[in-house]
């Protein structure tokens, strides 16, 4: 029987993009910082999907028989690393299994060399009872605590390495495991935590910085720029106090003005608020409550009319047939539909920018 003879194959080098300093430094972490477990809270659009990309591959491209994870809140959020990091590795040394969200690296005779799986950390359970090498948390401040504990678990009889990377949420088991590996390392040194605002990459363009600035809340900027944990009860608005100035006014000539409308008939109050469109003042408040349709109707349109103020009514539920009656009476009425909680925390996002800017002003603190 003839022999086959042994295939003369020709080593392949794995060349990756170039890191920026930041990102060089969480994904080499564990050698610059002898560690096994990196905490990186990171800025929006700091990089992290992208670095944490390159070090998953690293890893499953040296360390054959390796199995390698990546972990995001949702599927479609970790399908969105699965396609960073398919257009990372070199055609034909990898093989997709698509409906899996698996990626399976071959060695240069086809032969299977290691795997990269993309989970969801929605269901902890489903993250049990498997042997993990390398593994990453994405958005990990975004998964429930139990997710981050059957990873752990993945990674204990190989001693696995695992990168845990978030935007900050609050301060809860994120901002726990984060200072495990700052202020707490001296005990915990298998441990590294790092901070990586937004502006320490250096493809963000510091005009970006600033407009994001001016029009996020301060908190919000705090958090998701300069990736700052925050106390969960901190306040809603800030400098409320500076808002608070001048008087209310009668109409001015040649002066426009919008009127609020918040519909209530018993337990709460219905409020009329008219604010100067130019300067951003609050010239007329009204609240009542326990007062009949009719006499609402009529109240609104009193005050619409004497400030010639375009009306803005919540339409939602009772507000519909509210708005035809005012529109019926010749006053302009934009009508809005707050819906659900995400349109009110838009609105409630929009004041806060303007109140921490110091945008709108008004005699009393019912801001």
């Amino acid at each position: 029987m003839e022999q086959r003879k042994p295939l003369n194959l020709i080593p392949v080098s794995l060349e990756l993009p170039p890191a920026h300093p930041k990102q060089h430094e969480l994904i080499n972490a564990f050698d610059i910082h002898n560690c096994r477990f990196v905490v990186g809270a990171c800025g929006t659009k700091f990089g992290k999907t992208w670095g944490c990309s390159t070090a998953v591959i690293r890893n499953a491209w040296n360390h054959k028989d390796s199995l390698n994870w990546w972990v995001a809140p949702t599927f479609s959020q970790s399908k969105i690393a699965y396609n960073t990091i398919k257009k990372l590795l070199p055609k034909g040394f990898f093989h997709e299994y698509k409906a899996d969200l698996r990626i399976v690296i071959l060695e240069p005779d086809g032969e299977e060399r290691s795997a990269i799986e993309f989970k969801s950390g929605d269901n902890p359970d489903s993250l049990r009872g498997f042997g993990v090498h390398f593994a990453v948390m994405d958005e990990a401040a975004r998964m429930p605590y139990e997710s981050f504990v059957s990873v752990q678990t993945t990674l204990t009889q190989t001693q696995g390495r695992g990168i845990f990377i978030s935007t900050p949420k609050g301060r809860g088991w994120f901002y726990d495991v984060y200072q495990r590996g700052e202020v707490l390392r001296p005990d915990n040194p298998e441990w590294f935590s790092m901070r990586m605002p937004t502006w320490l990459n250096p493809h963000v363009p510091l005009k970006s910085i600033d407009d994001l600035k001016s029009i996020l809340p301060e908190d919000t900027f705090r958090q998701e720029v300069a990736a700052q944990f925050l106390l969960d009860s901190a306040g809603v608005f800030r400098r409320i106090k500076d808002c608070i100035k001048g008087v209310l006014e009668e109409p001015l000539r040649d002066h426009t003005y919008v009127m609020g409308v918040d519909l209530a008939r018993l337990r709460d109050f219905s409020v009329l608020t008219v604010m100067d469109r130019e300067r951003r003042h609050v010239v007329y408040f009204e609240r009542f409550n326990k007062i009949e349709w009719a006499v609402q109707y009529q109240r609104i349109i009193e005050v619409a009319r004497k400030y010639a103020a375009t009306v803005w009514i919540d339409s939602t539920g009772i507000g519909d047939p509210i708005v035809e009656t005012i529109k019926g009476s010749g006053v302009r009425v934009e009508p809005y539909k707050i819906g659900g909680s995400a349109a009110k925390q838009q609105l409630v996002e929009k004041l806060r920018v303007n109140i921490e800017n110091t945008r709108v002003s008004s005699l009393c603190s019912r801001l």
